[in-house]
């Protein structure tokens, strides 16, 4: 009886929660690892609920089952999700950060003379589309960060600065599968000045996310790897990076990154290596 009733509860976690894991662009081996974990605790719950209070026909025992699988994925997205843990930039100097925690989708270099960037459905748009705003000279660099539901979702500053500009676009709220979603989102972009040159955060919405919040305003200052804003559940964040001495991108497609902390590229005076 225990068997069944814990085998049971697997089966029905792997019935279901792979789709949810592919629907939110998850790792599959933790969705299928995390399946026979929440669907062995369902289980063990039912079996539980049957001992102490009621006598459940098998049907009832795989409804049960059922519930208590989507409770518990609810659960643990949810504290997954509202984590914000702090964070020490290991470097600062000469070193861009990781503006969210996510995986980079692209690293897209802009030829000189041109605003043209391609995003991840190789699709091509101009810079300032993207932006929703001019964008800063000499942008060279654009990289996308794709956020699942499960990493950290609050922001951080990849310089340090001054808020030169942040302006909220409203959009449309399409998935992040689809490429038009690059442009036609809603968003907020923030511009941090350092006095030597600007970095550009687009924070881009997603179908699931209904509200883009920003910590600071128009000409406050921002240290490095400093809270900037939280984007709610699966979304994106780009970073535009402008050509500079002795820069060198030090991240690349399918990388893991965490705000405040992963450095996508060192400029300047520092060895490049």
């Amino acid at each position: 009886m225990i068997l069944e009733v814990v085998g049971s509860g697997v089966a029905l976690a792997l019935a279901s929660l792979p789709l949810l894991g592919w629907r939110w662009r998850l790792d599959m081996r933790i969705v299928f690892s995390g399946s026979f974990v929440i669907g062995g605790t369902a289980g063990g719950i039912a079996l539980l609920i049957d001992y102490l209070w009621v006598d459940l026909s098998i049907i009832f025992v795989l409804l049960t089952e059922l519930c208590l699988i989507f409770i518990l994925v609810f659960i643990f997205v949810a504290v997954r999700f509202y984590r914000d843990p702090e964070r020490i930039p290991t470097e600062t100097e000469n070193v861009i950060l990781s503006p969210a925690d996510g995986k980079i989708i692209y690293v897209n270099e802009i030829e000189g003379g041109s605003s043209l960037t391609s995003t991840k459905g190789k699709r091509r748009f101009k810079l300032y589309e993207v932006m929703a705003t001019e964008p800063p000279p000499n942008t060279a660099y654009l990289i996308g960060i794709d956020m699942n539901i499960l990493n950290v979702h609050v922001n951080r500053s990849p310089m340090s600065g001054k808020i030169v500009l942040q302006k909220h676009i409203k959009g449309s709220f399409l998935s992040l599968r689809r490429p038009e979603s690059e442009t036609r989102n809603e968003r907020v972009t923030t511009i941090v000045d350092n006095g030597q040159f600007r970095i550009v955060v687009i924070q881009i919405a997603s179908r699931l996310v209904r509200r883009i919040v920003s910590y600071l305003k128009e000409g406050d200052m921002v240290a490095i790897g400093q809270r900037i804003g939280m984007i709610a559940f699966g979304s994106q964040v780009d970073v535009a990076i402008p050509q500079l001495d002795n820069l060198k991108i030090t991240v690349k497609p399918g990388d893991q990154v965490r705000a405040g902390v992963s450095i996508v590229a060192r400029h300047g005076l520092q060895e490049c290596v």
